[in-house]
């Protein structure tokens, strides 16, 4: 290259260099730096906010958001403070937030209330005092707030022609929720939701949209709470209505020029079929309110941070911007919400966050487990030796080792092993130190000693019984000397005829007596007339065998009367208790007898014959397991028998058998009953001579009653205890 030319490049590249110094010390002298922030009170309930710049600042755009809060935005400004959250601790007021973002600083003053305000600007500093001056009016036209400055002063939202809304949306989120999506035509719109019973209505003042987008969407086959989606306009207003049915709760976010609605139902039982695997997450933080346009992912994920004083750490591939309005939702929602609009995933540890693209922590994790994976490959074996002092070693061993290959259960690693000496109940354990550590740590959870539970139950038998009878017998003879056929009336046959013989020997011995001399009467009074005999003369027989009884007769010349009353009247009661006791330990069945076995002949089988001996049980058993809950409560599964002989049953005997069988829940130490049964028997047999017996106060002499009754009980009941001083 020529010398001249070679000079003529030096100075075009001189001056290349030389402009381009000159614009860039332009820009830095044009953008504006806020250097300090400070804080005073003031008199009443007023604060006041020193934003100190390093030339004269740009007057800032200032914005009145609810819940209560003053955005301030000053165009082609860098922050240069070192903090980002300013606590206050002025009546009234939260904190303050300095944002940075796309060549512009954002200051947030977070109140508990709406409050007024002012802002001055003095040479470098811009001053803003907020609150209330104890009702002192001001004319200072430097000192008044923007909503009361002069139409010319004020900051008005710029307002461009055509539709603001693009149209509507609806799709089915997590949990059966439903998402109604409003798209924005213009990136921000302001929008308030309201609750209006089965309604919920987002309404977007001074919004427009085309009269022949208004439209009513019909949803109820999405299967969420919402049936159905309309928009149409209302008063210089746009409309959307959410028709939803049950009980829900609704979260509203703007995001990327799209206004969401996200309508979750709330269900009323968390064991509701369906709900536990998609139920909506919990969310319990704080909450935020955030309204954003256009500012970077970092930028949103600081303010977050802050919020909940957590130290942020991001990833280099997290990047982008977004346009976000999250109205009074949870902090843990909200962040949820921002990551998952931008595929981000994030990890805590104590109070810092660290936040990445989800692929890029997913592939993270994979390298750390494949390291320790690796590290554990190479590290040393160590045998260690546990003693089990209550389980047994094989059950334990069991829990050690996996079952297969993939099977899940085990804590040893493939290199490890494991094995038992039976006995001194010992398990020998050759592995890496972690695995070691995790074999001792579910040693000491399992090998505690097991409850004992003391069950004992009580059997009542209890009886009563009354009985009572009336019987009566009577009979007799009569003869009729004036009727020469000897006429005769007895009880039976039998008198009948014993009678006849008797007067027969009665007469002879009269004329015997008279044919020796003697007179009429000497023969009559020298001999007795034998009536007939008892009980074949009873006329009526209804008697009872009683130990107690009255008797009244009538004896004459021609005629014999015999008539015995008895009654009788029993009671008795009588109480049967059994009460068997037994301890076992948690979940081991147990069982108790007490009883006896009573022998009887039967008949042998075969052509031989003959007869051989057998036995049969009666006995008093009580069989249980019970299982204690972590709450000290008592499962137990029951089968109770109380058997016994059933008296005069003859040779083969017969049993009475009273059983129960059941599983129970009862409190430590409670008794419970577990069933009875009652029974009554009412008696009465009524023994009586046809007709005579039903004929009014005379049919009493030719019947025999007989009244009984009787009553059983029986009663279990059951008390288990657990027996906490053997643990």
């Amino acid at each position: 290259m020529k010398s001249g030319n070679l000079t003529k490049f030096r100075k075009t590249v001189l001056q290349l260099l030389g402009m381009a110094l000159a614009m860039l010390s332009g820009i830095a002298a044009a953008q504006t730096t806020l250097e300090n922030i400070a804080f005073s009170a003031l008199p009443g309930e007023q604060f006041e906010i020193r934003l100190q710049f390093d030339q004269t600042p740009p007057s800032p755009e200032i914005f009145v958001d609810q819940p209560a809060r003053l955005t301030l935005d000053f165009a082609n400004t860098r922050t240069g403070l070192p903090e980002r959250r300013y606590p206050l601790s002025f009546g009234g007021a939260d904190s303050v937030m300095i944002l940075e973002a796309q060549g512009r600083t954002r200051m947030i003053v977070n109140l508990d209330t709406s409050k007024p305000y002012t802002t001055q600007t003095v040479g470098n500093t811009l001053v803003m005092v907020v609150g209330d001056r104890g009702g002192q009016a001001t004319n200072d036209p430097a000192l008044l707030s923007a909503t009361q400055q002069p139409a010319d002063n004020r900051f008005v939202a710029p307002v461009t022609e055509g539709k603001d809304i693009d149209g509507i949306d609806f799709r089915r989120g997590e949990g059966k929720s439903g998402l109604v999506v409003v798209d924005l035509a213009k990136g921000m719109l302001n929008a308030t939701v309201t609750q209006n019973g089965s309604r919920l209505l987002i309404e977007f003042p001074n919004a427009t949209i085309e009269p022949g987008e208004q439209v009513r969407l019909d949803v109820t086959d999405f299967g969420t709470p919402v049936e159905g989606v309309s928009m149409y306009l209302q008063d210089g207003r746009v409309v959307v209505q959410a028709d939803v049915t049950g009980q829900y709760e609704y979260l509203a976010y703007q995001a990327d020029g799209e206004y969401v609605v996200s309508v979750t139902p709330v269900f009323a039982d968390a064991n509701v079929a369906g709900s536990s695997s998609s139920a909506p997450v919990d969310y319990s933080g704080d909450r935020i309110s955030l309204n954003f346009q256009a500012i970077e992912v970092r930028a949103i994920l600081q303010i977050l941070a802050d919020f909940n004083d957590f130290s942020l750490v991001v990833g280099d591939n997290v990047t982008g911007s977004m346009t976000l309005r999250l109205d009074d939702v949870p902090w843990d929602q909200a962040v949820d919400l921002v990551l998952r609009l931008r595929s981000l995933g994030m990890r805590q540890v104590g109070k810092v966050m660290y936040v990445a693209p989800a692929v890029e922590l997913a592939e993270s994790e994979m390298r750390e487990l494949e390291s320790n994976q690796q590290v554990a490959a190479l590290a040393p074996l160590l045998t260690e030796y546990f003693e089990v002092n209550y389980a047994e070693a094989v059950e334990l061993l069991t829990l050690l080792q996996s079952t297969g290959e993939g099977a899940a259960g085990g804590v040893l690693t493939e290199r490890g092993r494991a094995s038992v000496d039976e006995r001194t109940n010992t398990i020998i354990v050759q592995d890496v130190e972690p695995a070691l550590n995790q074999v001792r740590d579910l040693i000491s959870k399992l090998d505690v000693p097991v409850r004992q539970v003391l069950i004992e139950a009580r059997i009542v038998n209890a009886s009563t019984s009354f009985s009572e009878a009336l019987g009566i017998r009577w009979g007799g003879a009569q003869t009729f000397p004036g009727a020469s056929d000897r006429f005769l009336l007895t009880g039976d046959m039998n008198s009948n005829i014993q009678l006849g013989d008797n007067l027969t020997n009665y007469a002879s011995a009269i004329n015997s007596a008279v044919a020796g001399g003697s007179t009429l009467a000497e023969a009559t009074a020298a001999n007795t007339l034998q009536g007939p005999s008892f009980p074949d003369a009873l006329v009526v027989d209804m008697g009872i065998d009683a130990p107690s009884s009255i008797a009244l007769g009538y004896a004459g010349n021609t005629g014999l009367l015999q008539l015995e009353l008895a009654a009788l009247e029993a009671s008795g009661n009588g109480e049967v208790i059994a009460q068997p006791k037994i301890t076992t330990q948690d979940q081991q069945p147990a069982n108790i007898t007490s009883g006896v076995q009573i022998p009887y002949q039967s008949q042998a089988g075969g052509t031989a014959g003959g007869t051989t001996t057998q036995f049969v049980t009666a006995a008093l058993s009580l069989q249980v397991t019970p299982q204690v809950t972590p709450d000290s409560r008592i499962i137990m599964e029951l089968e109770i028998h109380q058997d016994s002989v059933v008296p005069g049953s003859g040779a083969v005997p017969a049993i009475a058998t009273n059983s129960v069988t059941t599983r129970v829940l009862v409190n430590n130490g409670d008794t419970v009953v577990l069933g009875g049964v009652f029974r009554e028997e009412v008696t009465t047999s009524v023994t009586k001579t046809p007709i005579l017996g039903d004929l009014p106060y005379i049919g009493n002499a030719f019947k025999r009653t007989e009244d009984s009754r009787s009553k059983t009980e029986l009663l279990i009941f059951i008390t288990p205890s657990v027996i906490n001083e053997l643990l």
